[in-house]
């Protein structure tokens, strides 16, 4: 079946067992939480051309973790959260009843956020706004979610492998840290290395956060890709484990851009971007999925490629302040992350999220914005005049700006509206 044709695409007969209405509720919700954040995204957009369009004393200032937390929360997180009720086949079990419930839960403490971010109430790091009272609530849902995979592990662990039985054991006990993980990052008492001479992140941190995201890009054929094997090799695994060790080492040392060890940590990157498209090649993937295969590993390359170029002092120190970072910002997000969510999304449940011109569109509109956002970035590092006066050239890269998060909201808003169409 082509992927520009039909709803759903052909999976092999084990992995059909895994659609089930938690899966399909947290995909969903998710998909709704995109469209959200894409048109807060927008609404910022218009407010950068537009200032005296704010809405009352919800201010451009407040409005800015609002859009950055429903799209991690919201849009990144909740396709997560469908992978482990894959993994740990809540719909096999006598939890499935409680899946949706949770995935409620999950969404009622990130729009009650919301609203305490647009009240001024925030905890003041980027990406932990979490404070008081939606803390609280973020970690009830957290434990919630929790309790659902538990009650399936103890359902479902007699019918496992010993090998799985171990893995899924782990998997629950480290889940079990979350929650205090997020209090603790949360709290403005605690704070994590920085890079002295910039006020962000070093290398060894950035180098930990993309470790992350290359062992989700590892686990996740090996889940629900289907047959094979992948050719990762043992050199890859050790490679794996030799970055993991070099991230400790680089961290714990600290330092700054100026560093030897820190720019190397980045430097650890670039080989990924062939070693996991290698290592996909090992699997039979199902029909559909192809596209945002591709769109992730070109999305992939590209930021790898320029977290390094960006990390020189001399790139960094001209664009930290402006548009420049908001582009690499949604190369990340709008590019490799959305793709990597919409392609888990097409795994779990069979479903394509809309058609291919659909896809196509989405990536040219976030390319443009990116390189928008880019070309404006870079010349407002050399021409502070546009702080206190707004030239053409400007005018015109937040205009097209605009127009790039206007395509990207309408394709969001079909891909919940056949998502919710073809449920």
């Amino acid at each position: 079946m082509d992927a520009s044709k039909g709803s759903q695409i052909e999976m092999p007969a084990e992995m059909t067992s895994q659609r089930d209405e938690g899966v399909s509720i947290a995909i969903k919700h998710a998909l709704g939480w995109l469209v959200a954040g894409n048109a807060v995204g927008l609404y910022l957009s218009l407010l950068l051309m537009k200032p005296q369009w704010q809405l009352g004393e919800w201010t451009y200032g407040r409005w800015v973790p609002v859009h950055l937390n429903v799209q991690l929360y919201g849009w990144t997180a909740l396709p997560l959260v469908a992978w482990l009720f894959s993994i740990y086949e809540v719909n096999l079990s006598k939890a499935a009843a409680w899946a949706p419930a949770a995935v409620w839960a999950w969404t009622a403490a990130l729009a009650l956020g919301a609203m305490h971010w647009l009240g001024g109430e925030t905890g003041g790091k980027i990406f932990l706004d979490w404070k008081d009272g939606v803390l609280c609530a973020f970690v009830t849902a957290l434990v919630i979610l929790w309790l659902v995979l538990a009650a399936a592990w103890a359902g479902r662990f007699k019918t496992w492998s010993r090998s799985r039985k171990w893995i899924s054991s782990g998997g629950l006990l480290g889940l079990a840290f979350v929650p205090v993980a997020i209090v603790l990052t949360a709290s403005p008492k605690s704070y994590p290395p920085i890079d002295v001479t910039t006020g962000g992140p070093s290398g060894s941190s950035l180098l930990g956060s993309s470790l992350l995201v290359v062992g989700l890009m590892l686990l996740l054929p090996r889940v629900v890709a289907g047959h094979g094997a992948g050719v990762a090799g043992r050199r890859t695994w050790i490679y794996f484990a030799f970055c993991w060790v070099y991230f400790g080492v680089a961290e714990w040392i600290g330092g700054t851009h100026f560093d030897w060890w820190q720019n190397v940590s980045l430097l650890l990157m670039p080989p990924w971007a062939w070693l996991l498209y290698r290592d996909w090649m090992g699997f039979r993937w199902p029909v559909g999925s192809r596209v945002w295969r591709v769109s992730m590993f070109a999305w992939w390359v590209l930021l790898v490629s320029t977290a390094y170029l960006m990390y020189f002092p001399l790139i960094l120190d001209r664009i930290k302040f402006t548009q420049g970072l908001v582009a690499h910002s949604h190369l990340a997000m709008a590019g490799f992350t959305t793709s990597f969510c919409a392609l888990l999304a097409v795994l779990l449940t069979g479903k394509r999220l809309g058609r291919t011109i659909t896809v196509m569109s989405w990536n040219l509109a976030a390319l443009a914005m990116v390189v928008t956002l880019a070309l404006v970035g870079w010349r407002e590092g050399t021409e502070p005049s546009w702080m206190v006066e707004n030239p053409p050239w400007r005018v015109l890269g937040l205009f097209a700006r605009s127009v790039c998060g206007v395509v990207m909201l309408g394709i969001s808003l079909v891909w919940l509206r056949n998502w919710r169409t073809d449920s």
